[in-house]
């Protein structure tokens, strides 16, 4: 009997309780919208879309509710659920059909009862860490099992190479040069074939490094750049390879480019910017410079 009382009275407690709840506000009970005024179910739609935040999900009950707004919306029942089920801006245009100030939305009175922003950075930012702990700790010891041995790439087997720079955090316009570099003696070319793929490369060939070397920036993209340069080196190799019409046998390789740039280097190299010995004065014209390490106080640094 003493069982029986006491169960009874938590019973008639938690009835008690239920009554105490407070009830959701009708903008987060889609069910309740039916039948009202149109301005009054866009509104709700607003202010619940405010509410949830990322929290939100689509609710069938409440396209059944924006459905029967389409007297005064002038949309019909495809192009409202098309405009639901669109996406973040489809939902900003349809919300647009409702003309009244956004200031007259009636928005839940903040109680302090959630953390803050940055509060919730934080934890989101703990819990993305904590996700990436676990995949290390219990998925990627799996992929040993997929261990296999590097055997390194032969050149002759992949001789072009495509060379793409990316700017990290902006949109530069660099971006879409590429460049295309491969050595001659990799391509499986014959003498008479390789002299003349040279002949038409021009300065694009270092014969230094037996190197051809051609970037391309004309186009907006860079796999629009990577297909240029490959078609080109395509078309290059095909008109080599034929030695019906012409050989260039009787052609030398013309070299001037790389002389021209190695002297210019050399003379950069070679320059000095000293004072003009002309310029000095006459009273320091024999003056002896300061050394450092000997001339030091105390002597030199023996």
């Amino acid at each position: 009997m003493v069982r029986i009382a006491v169960f009874a009275r938590r019973l008639s407690m938690s009835a008690v309780r239920m009554q105490q709840v407070t009830p959701l506000p009708l903008h987060l009970r889609p069910e309740a919208w039916r039948g009202r005024n149109p301005d009054e179910i866009f509104k709700l739609y607003k202010m619940r879309l405010a509410a949830l935040g990322t929290e939100y999900k689509r609710d069938p009950r409440e396209l059944e509710a924006l459905l029967s707004t389409s007297s005064v919306s002038g949309l019909k029942y495809d192009e409202i659920e098309a405009l639901y089920y669109g996406g973040e801006l489809e939902s900003e245009t349809m919300l647009e059909i409702d003309e009244e100030d956004d200031d007259e939305l009636e928005f839940p009175k903040y109680e302090h009862d959630e953390y803050s922003t940055v509060t919730q950075d934080i934890i989101d930012e703990h819990r993305e860490q904590r996700e990436f702990n676990r995949i290390a700790a219990y998925e990627m010891p799996h992929l040993a099992k997929f261990r296999q041995e590097y055997t390194p790439i032969k050149a002759t087997e992949t001789p072009v190479k495509l060379r793409y720079t990316s700017y990290l955090g902006e949109d530069h316009p660099a971006e879409k040069k590429v460049v295309l570099t491969t050595v001659v003696a990799d391509l499986g070319l014959g003498e008479a074939e390789a002299h003349k793929f040279k002949v038409l490369a021009g300065v694009r060939y270092n014969y230094k490094t037996d190197t051809f070397k051609m970037s391309s920036d004309r186009f907006a993209e860079a796999t629009q750049n990577s297909r240029y340069l490959s078609d080109t080196l395509n078309a290059l190799l095909r008109e080599s390879k034929d030695l019906s019409n012409e050989t260039f046998a009787d052609i030398p390789l013309d070299v001037r480019h790389i002389t021209a740039k190695d002297k210019k280097q050399w003379h950069h190299a070679k320059r000095q910017y000293s004072f003009p010995k002309e310029w000095r004065k006459p009273q320091d014209k024999n003056a002896k410079k300061f050394n450092p390490f000997k001339d030091a106080i105390g002597g030199s640094f023996a």
